[in-house]
């Protein structure tokens, strides 16, 4: 079973997807949603997180936040994609404008 559905109050439900097993300490892997709504909708929401396994689009989610997924960003796509010039326009955008404004916000799916 890829999933599981258990309700947790009134209106409250708890989708646990299993996400297999890590390859270096051989313990399950799970990730916990929680949904509000009726238990019709957590299994809507139970198959369209299926989906996104099945299609490869499914992200897992972390408190990744502006200013840290902006400086991957510059690292995996930017500097491999763009010519130098303006890789480096980025660059300053990001590090002098974004970050300091934006920076701290946590990103969520």
């Amino acid at each position: 079973m890829r999933g599981s559905i258990v309700k947790r109050s009134k209106g409250s439900w708890t989708i646990i997807l299993n996400l297999g097993r890590d390859p270096a300490t051989g313990k399950r892997k799970q990730q916990w949603v929680s949904v509000k709504g009726t238990k019709k909708e957590a299994e809507k929401k139970l198959a369209e997180l299926h989906h996104q396994m099945d299609t490869g689009s499914f992200i897992k989610p972390s408190k990744l936040k502006v200013g840290d997924f902006l400086k991957q960003w510059l690292n995996d796509y930017v500097n491999t994609h763009v010519r130098a010039a303006t890789a480096e326009g980025y660059r300053i955008i990001v590090e002098c404008h974004l970050i300091p404004n934006l920076g701290a916000i946590v990103l969520s799916n």
